[in-house]
């Protein structure tokens, strides 16, 4: 494939490295440009290079404040696209992109390599055969430096798709900061509850970069993956059993851009792959969920729903329809009270309140009349 790549930083850079160590594909352009790549082309601006022949995929990146503009030009299109994850400070790209896909067929995967992780599949394997006995937990422990953002809104929504490839859908967020309040900048932990009342922890410390850990226990031991946060270093696995004995296994190192390009193309094909737009709508909403737990201090219970204009519709009804019920309970009691205090005028009030309840009863029936889009896909498991 061809691809053009938006966005001139590390992350970018690596990707452009990337794309011209595969054999299959070919970095075809990139805006703004990369000066070790000097003979790729590079369009005067975003539309020139959204409107460049022969582009076939695009690595969406940038920096925030471009990012959510260029995805949604990008998906408008109907491009193929790897987004760098975040795409911005909350979930507000991917849901334009959902919205979107529906009209264009476009195909995004966020760039959350880590579920793909060889190691990640054996910790899967364990739970699934329930190699470690009873279900006790899971630890994802991780250091952030100076340039990884916000520890809610950007490290923490890259670390969470992990966990949750693991623990399944996330039910509800505990998150507690140091400082206490919105914005932690020494250290956030994060308590997870998954189906069947399953528990993970996600803990983040600002500090000099060292080896991820994910830690799945069970009661009859644990099973422990390190790696580097770039993905491409070396890892390992660490098995200890109940009785404190360890066994540790190098892993070969790993390439996470090449997974990721192969999950664009089997999603290209039309087979099911992960991470797709979901997993990235998921991370988001969970670093928002996290957020608000942090701002009021308590457990925030998630409710999901699938997006779509239909659901967009019906929300759009039901607060329009509150809105004039609301009115309604105004202008009744204003209508009475008027005269009392020498405004005859407002009885005409009264005669506008008929009207605004059938308007109101109209549009509660459009939100059943709108026909129901099909139920999203069943989640299966990482390959």
């Amino acid at each position: 494939m061809n691809f053009l790549i938006l966005g001139d930083g590390a992350e970018e850079q690596a990707w452009a490295n990337a794309i011209e160590r595969q054999a299959e594909h070919q970095l075809w352009a990139a805006f703004p440009g990369f000066d070790e790549f000097a003979d790729v082309t590079r369009p005067r601006d975003f539309d020139d290079a959204l409107a460049l022949a022969g582009v076939e995929a695009v690595l969406v990146g940038g920096d925030f404040e471009v990012r959510v503009e260029w995805l949604r030009r990008v998906a408008a299109v109907g491009l193929p696209a790897i987004c760098l994850h975040p795409p911005g400070d909350d979930s507000e790209a991917y849901y334009q992109v959902a919205l979107s896909r529906a009209e264009t067929g476009a195909v995004l995967v966020p760039d959350l390599p880590a579920r793909l992780h060889p190691g990640v599949a054996h910790l899967r394997r364990a739970l699934e055969n329930r190699e470690l006995g009873v279900f006790r937990g899971i630890r994802h422990e991780s250091s952030a430096g100076p340039g990884d953002g916000d520890l809610t809104r950007h490290v923490f929504s890259r670390t969470v798709d992990l966990v949750r490839s693991l623990l399944g859908e996330v039910e509800a967020v505990t998150g507690t900061g140091d400082p206490p309040g919105q914005w932690p900048d020494q250290s956030l932990v994060v308590q997870l509850r998954g189906p069947e009342a399953r528990r993970a922890e996600v803990r983040i410390v600002a500090g000099p970069a060292e080896p991820a850990r994910l830690i799945v226990s069970g009661d009859q031991g644990s099973l422990t993956l390190e790696y580097e946060s770039t993905l491409t270093g070396q890892a390992r696995l660490i098995r200890r059993n109940s009785g404190g004995e360890e066994r540790v296994t190098e892993l070969d190192r790993w390439d996470p851009h090449a997974a990721i390009l192969a999950v664009l193309e089997r999603l290209m094909a039309g087979s099911d792959a992960r991470p797709n737009l979901l997993d990235g709508t998921r991370a988001m909403e969970l670093a928002e969920a996290t957020t608000r737990s942090l701002r009021r201090g308590r457990t925030v219970d998630l409710h999901y729903e699938e997006i779509s204009e239909a659901n967009n519709f019906k929300s759009v009804m039901t607060s329009t329809g509150c809105m004039l019920l609301l009115g309604i309970m105004v202008a009744l009691p204003a209508a009475l009270t008027g005269p009392a205090l020498g405004w005859n005028w407002t009885l005409y009030i009264a005669y506008a309140i008929p009207p605004l309840l059938v308007l109101f009863m109209l549009m509660q029936s459009l939100r059943f009349a709108v026909r129901e889009s099909k139920p999203p896909a069943t989640e299966s498991k990482d390959g």
